[in-house]
């Protein structure tokens, strides 16, 4: 049986929206068990990350499953989905780039240290930091959400016949009546406040590395001491970092490729549903990624430090000279 372009983009959608959240879900409770006492910035972008990756699958992908089912498409829900979508995506790149930033600081201190012990977390600073980059990107993509309108007029290929491409890739575009700003917003800057962060991104966790093969050849003294709770924090968030620069930049690129090449690719049946797992892959996949750093480092949830059991002393302890 030969499967349409709705239905695969249902299929995908149903997949991805599963996968997102009992990931994110498992991630948001057991980062909020390890809250015992003060509230990190990790903790705090983690939460960002988790609800940033739950409205895209539960807005993004069920407007699309609902659209692909055969319901009609209107102007606000072009509206609804592009804006979301656009949101989302470059609120995740922020946000994981804060979180790079703030471990590669962290890192940076203990491969080399500083006579005077550095402040290691802001709350105050990063709860500021992490609603100017909300309020930033709402205030980006306004023109997006005003200016994102339903097509009456284009139309590709036979919008009857069941293997036509989805609705949501032909039926929706922005219009903003001026090919200068179409140019100069639509093309250049929303291109740029995705791309150059993922530039950056990608800089920061090359140095990252290099800090990493560092730290793994540090002796003090010619003796190897082990790594304590608050380095072994430091680490996990530095992996982390890494592997979400893996993922979250190869899929961009992908997708950011493919949209280029709409016109040419937008006849494929598998063409909608692709593009859903480039834009929501990340989403969800990434706590995953987390939960497999913590299980390589042999930890249980994303906790800053463990409790340790205090060690019995024994009754009696003879003391000796020559000891």
């Amino acid at each position: 049986m030969r499967l349409s372009a709705d239905m695969l983009e249902i299929i995908a959608c149903t997949i991805l929206i599963l996968v997102s959240v009992v990931g994110n879900v498992s991630l948001f409770y057991s980062t909020r068990k390890c809250i015992t006492g003060r509230f990190q910035t990790s903790f705090l972008l983690i939460f960002c990350l988790v609800f940033v990756h739950l409205l895209k699958n539960l807005v993004v992908n069920v407007m699309k499953i609902v659209y692909s089912s055969g319901f009609m498409l209107d102007s606000a829900g072009c509206k609804v989905v592009h804006f979301t979508a656009a949101l989302t995506t470059s609120l995740a790149i922020w946000f994981v780039l804060y979180f790079a930033l703030v471990y590669h600081r962290k890192l940076y201190h203990t491969v080399h240290p500083l006579s005077k012990a550095p402040n290691l977390d802001h709350q105050g600073h990063s709860a500021k930091a992490v609603c100017a980059l909300a309020v930033a990107g709402v205030a980006v993509y306004i023109p997006v959400l005003l200016c994102t309108t339903k097509s009456e007029h284009r139309r590709v290929g036979n919008q009857t016949d069941p293997w036509s491409p989805n609705r949501l890739y032909v039926s929706c575009f922005l219009y903003f009546g001026n090919k200068q700003m179409e140019f100069c917003y639509g093309k250049i800057f929303l291109v740029l406040i995705d791309i150059l962060p993922l530039a950056t991104l990608v800089f920061v966790c090359f140095w990252m590395s290099v800090l990493l093969l560092e730290r793994k050849k540090m002796t003090y003294g010619n003796i190897w001491i082990g790594d304590d709770d608050s380095e072994i924090e430091i680490l996990r968030g530095a992996k982390f970092s890494i592997l979400l620069m893996w993922l979250v930049t190869p899929l961009w690129i992908s997708h950011f490729i493919l949209v280029y090449f709409l016109k040419d690719l937008a006849a494929c049946v598998f063409f909608p549903a692709v593009l859903t797992a480039l834009s929501s892959g990340f989403s969800a996949l990434s706590p995953f990624l987390l939960m497999l750093v913590n299980y390589k480092m042999k930890l249980v949830s994303f906790c800053g430090a463990r409790e340790e059991k205090p060690t019995p002393q024994p009754a009696e302890v003879i003391l000796s000279p020559y000891a």
